[in-house]
């Protein structure tokens, strides 16, 4: 019985050695000094909330210590975590100090600066003196980031490598801790590139945006009427210089955490800095580079549920004309002179309606009429 018992302990010995082994080779990836892989290492980890969503709490530590915040520790961002199993877990804080110091003060770094401007900006929640209605509907930070991996410059300028790793030698030569030297290029060469594509940006602006309920709480009409314009048409088809949302409401010289409502002046959609919108002064995208005043007056959405009703014209849906009287609070109420564009351009719509059918029927009775020339020419020749 003993030479069995001895293998059993054997065995149970190095399936020990074995486990706590990459155990602490995942550590070396990232040191995790409060523990918390102990549990959050495990896929499956996760646990059901009160409205019957599963929600996973693995976290990949490979892929956390290539991240944005992969040097950041959990209990940084995450507050009333130190009991176990955690009970008074409170929602994480964006404006709290990530004591990491950041270099051009010397002080500890916060995203306060963000969150205050994003506070009074058109997602905000405003002031506290006037909160805006329907708070819910507002996306709070997570709902646009996520702690995205960090690339290197490879395919800014080519897609070789060799950059990269030419770069990359250099710093080392000074930054002699590699890690380090990694870790700071990863962080610099990731803002030099765009985050996300054209159709990545819109596909993240329309998951708020194309509910037309949500957005006449707030006075606006849905992203409907982007998709009814030639911008549009050229992201869809993949156009290199392709305008997205950023392209016109976040500029150069602007911040997506600052996006202000058109009739601000601060805005980059407001009558008196469209021209530089328009024209992208300073920008690597080449939109407009001749527009004039008159040009950036010029409407850049399609026209909505809101004129289209106000010019007593018929919509799509019931639905339409409920949101109508939500509508009714926009900032900005439409002209006489917009209201007779969009029947000027209606009658256009219209007429091409018709025009192209008959044009097109026309044309295929001409030809079916020469098919039939031609079956009577054979049919007297034989």
């Amino acid at each position: 019985m003993r030479p069995i018992y001895f293998k059993y302990l054997t065995f149970t010995a190095l399936f020990l050695l074995l486990h706590f082994g990459t155990v602490f080779a995942d550590s070396e990836v990232l040191p995790d000094t409060e523990n918390c892989l102990y549990c959050h290492r495990y896929p499956s980890m996760g646990r059901y909330d009160e409205s019957g969503v599963k929600r996973i709490f693995y976290v990949n530590d490979e892929k956390f210590a290539r991240s944005v915040h992969g040097k950041l520790k959990c209990k940084s961002c995450h507050a009333g975590v130190d009991k176990i199993p955690h009970t008074d877990v409170k929602k994480v804080d964006c404006t709290t100090k990530c004591h990491i110091r950041e270099p051009s003060t010397d002080k500890e770094f916060s995203h306060i600066n963000m969150v205050q401007k994003y506070e009074t900006s058109v997602h905000g929640n405003g002031s506290k003196e006037k909160p805006k209605p329907f708070p819910e509907d507002l996306p709070t930070c997570k709902d646009c980031h996520e702690n995205r991996i960090q690339s290197s410059v490879t395919g800014l300028w080519g897609k070789s490598e060799a950059l990269s790793n030419e770069t990359l030698a250099r710093c080392i030569g000074c930054h002699t801790q590699k890690d380090w030297a990694q870790n700071f290029y990863l962080h610099f060469t990731h803002r030099m590139r765009r985050t996300r594509s054209q159709p990545e940006i819109i596909k993240l602006c329309t998951s708020c945006h194309e509910d037309s309920q949500k957005m006449a709480r707030h006075g606006l009409e849905s992203v409907s009427t982007f998709k009814d314009t030639f911008h549009w048409s050229l992201v869809k088809y993949g156009v290199k210089n392709a305008p997205d949302c950023i392209s016109c409401h976040v500029p150069v010289g602007y911040t997506t955490h600052d996006i202000r409502s058109r009739t601000d002046p601060m805005s980059s959609i407001h009558t008196l800095n469209r021209i530089d919108t328009c024209s992208n002064q300073g920008g690597m995208q080449s939109c407009h580079p001749g527009a004039t005043a008159e040009f950036a007056t010029g409407r850049v959405h399609a026209y909505g549920t809101k004129a289209q009703l106000a010019a007593g014209m018929k919509v799509a849906t019931f639905e339409d004309h409920e949101n109508f009287r939500l509508l009714e609070r926009a900032e900005v109420d439409i002209s006489k002179d917009e209201i007779f564009h969009l029947k000027v351009l209606s009658l256009i719509q219209l007429f091409y309606k018709v025009f192209i059918p008959l044009v097109i029927g026309f044309m295929a009775y001409h030809q079916w009429l020469d098919w039939l020339k031609i079956i009577r020419t054979r049919k007297k020749r034989r």
